[in-house]
């Protein structure tokens, strides 16, 4: 990424420059973007993600949207109804091969049923140009009148003499900047013509991440992934309102009855102050305690050694042994359980009356119960009994930061992370686990910092 004025404090110096053509390419572009043409264009990719793509404009673009059956999802993307008569879809380099199988298949589906679509991959870099002096900058390189270019639109036009770019006015940090394709073997020369201007420099991920942070933009793989719905994700604007009333999208039998229905976590947003927040750090109740919904949670066992006696079995499910007392009839109360459950402790054990079966591991403790299914040799002596283990201490949709850093507008800690969607109402007090102390965090809106996008006045 170049940053051109932008916001951010975090900038890379020469020792931060990688050495060599290479390495900056690994840096600072993205993967090709892959074009979808054919008359039936829009109806495959409507059959993939949840936006509107028939109600696009010409050289009009909106972010959106993979989901599975499930609801979940599988990549965030950009696609762009261009005026050369295909789709341009730009998605994360981490999920290239992912997002390919699954266009891919999906094309070849429609193609047998007698469609008319098919893919190319570019041989175009991304190039993010990004900041107040963005556009300015680019303007003495093109030809076009960039001011007429709003927010997630884009044109093909030459710049600073390389042909065969496509400029769109987008980029994932909140300010105002453009994205440029451009041909693979001219990226480091246009990298180096857009240096000569003293206000342009390279910036690293750290400051694209915090940029896009301060934005409450989501990272795939961090802020979402295929465990989460739109909903969860505080997403729901991605989903056309076509596409909602006609459940025409990939999960859309899960995800549209959550949008008005109560889902079990949301994505939120935090500050606090203090020791920065990072992501994976359990998000507590304002006493320290964890968050979330405890319930069952059951798992098959496979592969356990035979039992002993009618009332006393010794099982061995590695990597855990288990102990399990039979006071009568086909239920094992488990009487130790060594299972690694940071979640638990002595004091939740306590206060949830669960009885004396407790074996501590360290700070981490569980009771459960087995249960008896059929076996190989059908009787109590069976030497692979089938069990299934109820564990009744599990912690369900427990609060966790997914993204998180110092911001260097607002001189504090920024974070996104799920809570339950009692604790997701701005105003909330929560507190986030730092180094095993907890520190205050507020339930804040996003953006954490208004967003500079262009529109056209």
């Amino acid at each position: 990424m170049l940053r051109a004025g932008c916001r951010a404090a975090l900038r890379v110096g020469p020792r931060g420059r990688e050495p060599g053509a290479g390495g900056r390419r690994r840096r600072y572009y993205s993967s090709g973007p892959t074009k979808v043409f054919g008359r039936d264009r829009v109806k495959f990719m409507e059959s993939l993600v949840v936006g509107d793509i028939a109600e696009l404009k010409p050289d009009q673009g909106t972010l959106s949207l993979f989901t599975n059956e499930e609801g979940g999802i599988l990549d965030d993307l950009i696609v762009t109804s261009t005026s050369e008569q295909h789709l341009y879809v730009v998605s994360n380099a981490g999920c290239r091969e992912k997002d390919w199988a699954l266009m891919q298949g999906r094309a070849e589906e429609l193609r047998a049923a007698g469609g008319d679509v098919h893919l190319e991959v570019s041989e175009n870099v991304l190039l993010a140009l990004q900041g107040p002096s963005a556009v300015q900058v680019l303007q003495t390189g093109v030809s076009d009148d960039l001011a007429k270019l709003p927010f997630m639109s884009s044109a093909a036009m030459g710049v600073f003499g390389v042909p065969g770019c496509r400029v769109t006015r987008c980029g994932y940090t909140g300010e105002d900047g453009v994205e440029i394709s451009v041909p693979v073997g001219r990226a480091v020369e246009l990298v180096e013509l857009l240096l000569r201007d003293p206000q342009v420099q390279l910036a690293g991920l750290a400051a694209r991440d915090s940029l896009r942070l301060e934005a409450g933009l989501c990272l795939y793989g961090n802020d979402i992934d295929e465990t989460t719905t739109p909903v969860e994700a505080a997403l729901v604007w991605t989903l056309g309102k076509r596409r909602r009333v006609a459940m025409d999208f990939p999960g859309a039998r899960v995800i549209v009855p959550q949008i008005k229905g109560k889902v079990k976590r949301k994505r939120v947003g935090l500050i606090s102050t203090g020791p920065p927040i990072r992501p994976h750090m359990p998000i507590l109740s304002p006493e320290g305690r964890p968050i979330g919904r405890w319930g069952a949670q059951k798992w098959p066992l496979g592969g356990c050694l035979g039992l002993a006696t009618p009332s006393l079995a010794c099982l061995h499910w590695p990597p855990f042994p288990l102990l399990c007392h039979n006071p009568g009839g086909r239920t094992l109360t488990l009487a130790r359980l060594a299972w690694p459950s940071p979640c638990v402790t002595k004091s939740n054990l306590q206060s949830s009356q669960a009885g004396p079966h407790v074996k501590e591991e360290g700070t981490a403790a569980c009771v459960g119960s087995a249960h008896l299914g059929p076996s190989s040799g059908g009787g109590w002596l069976a030497h692979t009994a089938v069990l299934t283990l109820t564990h009744h201490l599990s912690l369900l949709c427990p609060g966790e930061v997914t993204s998180g850093c110092p911001s260097p507008c607002l001189k504090k800690n920024v974070a996104m992370g799920y809570v339950e969607g009692e604790q997701s109402r701005v105003g909330t007090v929560l507190a986030v686990e730092v180094r095993k102390k907890s520190c205050p965090a507020l339930v804040t809106r996003m953006p954490f910092v208004p967003t500079r996008y262009h529109t056209l006045k």
